[in-house]
């Protein structure tokens, strides 16, 4: 499987086309921050599926877009929601169809690209790492696990993605 970022820029019909090129740009400043390669670097899905993925990206790394990402907190959290939109948009059937309020314990509403109207059929949470290991990624995701349990009255699945920059790997999965 192969994964474009520049396919974020697109928009969904819950983000922009402004807020996935600001995405893009996170996701391009965290891989080209740990010397990755444009072309294809490898990052490794586990979790509910276990597959290997490369991304590719426009090389649009430059000094503003450094400068502009100077806080790497920011830049790899946002970075992150980058590539987990994107494997949510290839490991699911749903698409980006709301970004969720504060304090819900998840990050956008999933569901329909056909008819998003009323359609909010999952949670996705999101969380980054800009350098750490697989128990690192791991033990973040334990805690994301357990922090969508305040909206799980809802009823409805949770998928939590986990990405780690720095020897990319994601971790994927959902609860029900």
């Amino acid at each position: 499987m192969t994964i474009d970022l520049k396919e974020i820029s697109n928009g969904l019909p819950g983000l922009s086309k402004v807020s996935g090129q600001h995405l893009f740009e996170s996701c391009v400043v965290c891989l080209t921050r740990q010397s990755h390669s444009n072309t294809g670097t490898t990052i490794e899905v586990k979790g509910d599926t276990t597959v290997t993925t490369t991304l590719i990206w426009d090389n649009i790394f430059d000094d503003q877009l450094d400068r502009t990402w100077k806080d790497q907190f920011y830049a790899t959290e946002h970075g992150a929601v980058c590539i987990a939109i994107l494997l949510a948009l290839k490991l699911t059937e749903y698409t980006i169809i709301e970004k969720s309020a504060r304090k819900n314990g998840f990050d956008y509403w999933l569901g329909d690209n056909d008819d998003i109207l009323f359609q909010k059929k999952a949670r996705l949470e999101i969380s980054g790492i800009f350098q750490g290991t697989e128990k690192d990624v791991k033990k973040r995701y334990d805690v994301k696990v357990k922090q969508t349990q305040q909206s799980d009255a809802l009823k409805i699945p949770a998928y939590i993605g986990i990405v780690e920059f720095s020897n990319p790997i994601a971790n994927w999965g959902s609860k029900k």
